[in-house]
């Protein structure tokens, strides 16, 4: 399920009443959220329907879910805070800048890795929910201190956010292709792979990517989580060129 707005954003949910509760239903916006992120954390964002909402629920039609939300748009809304919301967050910051950012995106890196879906929903709607807000001031307050101005943090924090939501993306994809084709572990994925790469070797007009095929399958590889190894390790090298980059050096401009 996407935003079907063609023109500017529809209303925030954050800006319409919830209905006062009725004695004959059990439904809620909370009711209405769990039901969502239940789908979307394991059958993704093609699962995701209001009709498929209402039929976990046990309510009659989709047209009682819009009562609560006013539209798709607003259980979207819900979604995306609610995953904000799982994010720990300091009291305050540290006064240290790269030690906060990293230890942010580390913590939601791991909120993302149970809602993939985020990555696919997070840039339909603008995020201006409590959870979201309380995140972002968070951030901007640990990055003030550097005196970049607006564009400067914006900077910042669009690289470690493009970092995050690229991955997870990449980890969508994945997943759907181990599900369309039945390859889920690494060694499933590598025995498919071999057939095809025998050829390119013994072909040898790619000598160095054959090597690197063939060091990925030899007894002295050692297997890393690309999902979370790769991404804390990316993570680091942006951080240091980005500290790098702010460090007081001719001609550096954040």
């Amino acid at each position: 399920m996407t935003s079907t707005s063609t023109g500017p954003p529809g209303p925030l949910i954050w800006t319409l009443p919830e209905p006062s509760p009725r004695p004959v239903t059990s439904l809620s916006r909370t009711a209405i959220l769990r039901a969502a992120l239940s789908i979307a954390d394991v059958e993704g964002t093609e699962a995701l329907t209001m009709r498929r909402i209402s039929t976990k629920l046990g309510s009659s039609t989709p047209m009682s879910l819009y009562r609560y939300v006013g539209s798709k748009d607003g259980v979207i809304d819900l979604m995306l805070d609610a995953v904000y919301g799982e994010v720990e967050l300091p009291e305050r910051p540290s006064g240290d800048w790269r030690t906060d950012l990293e230890s942010l995106a580390r913590r939601t890196w791991a909120v993302i890795r149970g809602h993939l879906w985020f990555a696919e929903l997070v840039h339909t709607r603008p995020l201006f929910g409590p959870n979201a807000l309380r995140y972002f001031d968070f951030r901007f307050a640990a990055l003030e201190p550097l005196g970049l101005g607006s564009d400067g943090m914006s900077r910042v924090t669009a690289a470690v956010d493009g970092h995050l939501i690229g991955s997870a993306l990449q980890l969508v994809e994945e997943n759907r292709m181990r599900r369309r084709t039945g390859l889920a572990t690494e060694k499933q994925l590598k025995t498919a792979a071999e057939p095809l790469l025998a050829p390119i070797a013994e072909a040898g007009e790619y000598p160095a990517f054959s090597r690197w095929s063939r060091g990925l399958t030899g007894t002295d590889h050692t297997a890393f989580d690309l999902a979370n190894d790769n991404v804390e390790w990316t993570l680091g090298c942006l951080l240091d060129g980005i500290a790098a980059k702010l460090s007081p050096q001719p001609g550096n401009q954040p």
